[in-house]
Order: structure tokens, then sequence, then C-alpha cells
């Protein structure tokens, strides 16, 4: 399909096993604090530990596989891997997001219903266990689509001139036309409702934290005072 000199491979190899390293052992991090520290353990921090799981998922799984199968233009790898990265890689998106968007519902609850009950650790992670049955099942369509196959390979040709034959994983089970309602499906799930959810609840979360006022007249120190609680809220 394209041609990619040896030294682009290298640099972006380089790269992108850099991302993924410091993907995996960065949020690997994130996930020990949390869980070893009884202080950190609440449920926005749960959150964060999901958030955390779902980028050394795809660090692992996605990154570095994916990535050497664009460039090779070819499929080197377990068969088996064909239809599991690029699964993994929409389960784990789908995961950070919709980790993302209970974040920032969370953080609503809290701001503009401060008295109200929080949710309990219980409940935290049976949304998280929520959160990744759906993700899976909106990434399952790109399990079942993509397989391996022997495609032609122009740029090497036989003793008689034919196009040799290589191992490339693409869609085999969904047509054209499912597959891009597929892709208009996770375009409209992955961005367009957590973006209007997020802008919501945030914008409505920074009205009532710089909108309000404290009643009677001003002071300096009440004031000042005032606007570090809502530095540290937001």
């Amino acid at each position: 399909l394209y041609d990619v000199p040896a030294g682009i491979i290298a640099l972006l190899s380089v790269f992108y096993g850099t991302i993924s390293v410091l993907a995996v052992v960065g949020n690997s991090l994130v996930m020990w604090i949390v869980a070893t520290s009884r202080r950190m353990q609440n449920v926005t921090n749960c959150f964060i530990s999901n958030l955390a799981l779902a980028d050394i998922v795809i660090g692992l799984f996605a990154i570095p596989f994916q990535f050497q199968a664009a460039l090779l233009q070819r499929w080197n790898l377990p068969y088996f891997m064909c239809a599991f990265c690029p699964f993994v890689q929409v389960l784990s998106v789908n995961v950070s997001i919709f980790t993302l968007t209970a974040i920032a519902v969370d953080r609503h609850r809290a701001i503009l219903n401060p008295l109200s009950a929080r949710p309990s650790k219980l409940r935290a992670k049976l949304a998280i266990a929520g959160i990744w049955c759906v993700a899976g099942a909106l990434a399952a369509p790109m399990a079942a689509a993509l397989r391996v196959t022997d495609m032609e390979d122009l740029e090497h040709r036989d003793t008689y001139g034919r196009p040799r034959m290589k191992p490339f994983c693409h869609n085999v089970h969904l047509s054209e036309s499912g597959m891009l309602c597929y892709r208009f499906l996770l375009v409209f799930v992955q961005y367009l409702t957590p973006l209007c959810i997020i802008s919501c609840v945030y914008a409505r979360m920074a009205l009532r934290l710089w909108g309000s006022r404290a009643p009677g007249n001003a002071q300096d120190s009440r004031d000042a005072n005032l606007m570090k609680n809502k530095k540290k809220v937001r």
C-alpha cells in the first residue's frame, strides 16, 4: 500500500515503544498508590484507578501490535491477535471515556448536591463493572469482523512475475456498509455523547462555583478563603 523507509520504522518503533512502556509503568504506579494507601481509597480514586487500568491494557495489547501491523502492512503475529488487538483497543478507549464521564457526573453531584448521600465504594465498583461490560459489548463487533486472510503483495513478485501472497488482518465478516454504521455508532458513543454530558456537567459546576456569592458585606479574608475553596474543588 505504501513504502516506509527502514530508518522511519526504527525511529517510530522507539517512539511508540517508549509511549507503551511509560503508559504501563506510570499507570501501574497510580494503581499501586491507590491500592496501598487507605486515605486514597475513595470513590473518585476508584474511577481514576479504572482509568489507569484501561491505559495499561491499551499500552500492553494495542499500541505495540497495531503499530507494527500498520507499518509492515502484513500480519506477522498469531492469527487470533488480529481480532484480539483491535477489540482490546476499542474496549480500552470505551472504558477510558465512560470512566471520565462517570468522574464528571460524580463531581457534579458533589458540587451541586453536597448534602446528598455520597455513593459508596461498592456502588462505584458496580459502576466500574458495568462500564467494562458495556464497553466490551460495544467492542465485540470489531472482534467478530476481523480475520487474517492472504492478500496479494504487489511490491514482491515471484520468478513468474506474479504477486506473492501475504497475511493481512482486515474486515471479513461485516459488509462495508455494516462496518461504516458500526464506526458511526462508535463516534456517537465514544465522542458525541460523552462530550455533551461532560460539557454540560462542567458548565453547571462552573456556574455554581464562580457564579455564587457569599452572603453579607464583602470581607477580604472571607472572600479569599472562599476563592481558595473553589480552586480546591476544581
